[in-house]
């Protein structure tokens, strides 16, 4: 056996200890994150319209329940409208916050405050049909 070989397969056992390693681990890991991963506790469905500004009924119904994330999806029938998160309600005109684009879509809000704080508003005389799922 020649020198070079003999100094690559101890190098190449070390490497693939290591590896294998490194893949266990990682296995152990992934069980604890989803172990501890945020769960989805409610589900609600509506539709929005121009009337006024909704809001996330959960985040204020006293019970003390912090929320990791909000996913809300608004159905593919669904008109434009507008988001706000940082305190004043969207208005229905366009322009009135962060625009909802027509045709469906999924936003996703993380941390308390910003899912306490958003609210959505359909633009002019079109409706916002919607679900969501709250996270903990």
């Amino acid at each position: 056996m020649n020198i070079l070989a003999r100094i690559k397969a101890p190098i190449l056992a070390t490497i693939a200890q290591e590896v294998l390693l490194l893949l266990r681990s990682d296995a152990e890991l992934r069980a604890i994150q989803g172990a501890n991963a945020a769960r989805a506790c409610y589900f609600t469905a509506g539709t929005a319209t121009n009337a006024g500004a909704s809001n996330i009924a959960q985040a204020f119904s006293g019970t003390g329940e912090i929320f990791y994330q909000l996913s809300i999806t608004f159905d593919i029938t669904a008109g434009a409208g507008n988001y706000r998160m940082d305190g004043p309600a969207p208005t229905a005109a366009l322009g009135g916050g962060v625009p909802i684009p027509a045709g469906g879509g999924t936003l996703t809000i993380t941390g308390y405050d910003n899912i306490r704080n958003f609210q959505f508003i359909a633009q002019g005389a079109v409706t916002m049909p919607f679900a969501y799922y709250l996270f903990k």
